[in-house]
């Protein structure tokens, strides 16, 4: 496969991009990957890359570069300081101190810098996203339905909130595909917590799928990690390349 990491020039400085495709010409079907809270870490990294292997250019944008480059943190250890110590305020500071508005700046800003790529294919484009990112997957779809045709979110959070524009709300208006998958157990945004936004993607019909795993806890999809639950996650990849190789790009 090529790999490479990108600088894109934003008013404000420079957004990274991660890129990872098959070997070859294309063009390739992009997947956006919008990677979790605890940033763009080596699990991350394997799943995209694992995506890529299937025929598809994944573009992973740095959701923190404003912050500093392809910021990581180590959640375990954040948890065990506790919810006041200094350091979860910081990282909490800027999880949710990047709005929906940066990202979906730093969305336009990828998708016009590979539009002219002729290794990418960038008519119908899919998403993918964890934690937050499935966040981003449901904002995307409602927003640009006109390019995300296909989006993914696993383990979300903050898709269900007390906002008058909480992302759930806007699920019926998706004229594309969208699939979540959420754990049983988990301990971070509980069944309970999301099922409006469960229920709101059931009631697409045929547009839209919800996979309820049994025992997965919240970063269920992430390879590698502490909650990886590998039944469950194949079950997710499985669904997301069946959905990416029948709706994306110029021939789907």
């Amino acid at each position: 496969m090529h790999s490479e990491e990108r600088e894109l020039d934003a008013p404000d400085g420079k957004l990274g991009l991660y890129i990872v495709r098959p070997d070859g010409d294309g063009p390739f079907p992009l997947v956006m990957f919008f990677h979790h809270g605890p940033g763009f870490d080596a699990g991350s990294r394997e799943a995209a890359d694992a995506i890529a292997d299937e025929g598809f250019c994944v573009a992973v944008p740095d959701r923190y570069w404003r912050n500093g480059p392809w910021l990581t943190f180590d959640i375990a250890a954040l948890f065990a300081e506790g919810p006041d110590s200094p350091a979860m305020q910081e990282f909490l500071g800027l999880l949710l101190g990047t709005t929906d508005d940066l990202v979906d700046a730093d969305i336009e800003l990828v998708l016009a810098a590979l539009e002219d790529d002729p290794a990418v294919d960038t008519v119908n484009v899919g998403c993918i996203g964890y934690c937050i990112g499935a966040r981003t997957v449901v904002r995307a779809l409602v927003g640009r339905g006109d390019t995300f045709v296909a989006g993914v979110g696993l383990h979300p959070s903050f898709c269900v909130t007390t906002e008058p524009d909480s992302p759930h709300l806007g699920v019926p208006t998706i004229t594309g595909r969208l699939h979540m998958g959420q754990g049983t157990a988990d301990q971070l945004a509980s069944l309970e917590q999301n099922q409006p936004l469960l229920d709101a993607v059931a009631e697409l019909g045929d547009r839209g799928s919800v996979d309820v795993i049994e025992g997965a806890d919240h970063g269920f999809a992430v390879p590698g990690g502490h909650a990886y639950h590998a039944e469950g996650a194949a079950r997710s990849y499985a669904t997301a390349l069946t959905m990416f190789s029948e709706h994306l790009g110029s021939r789907a």
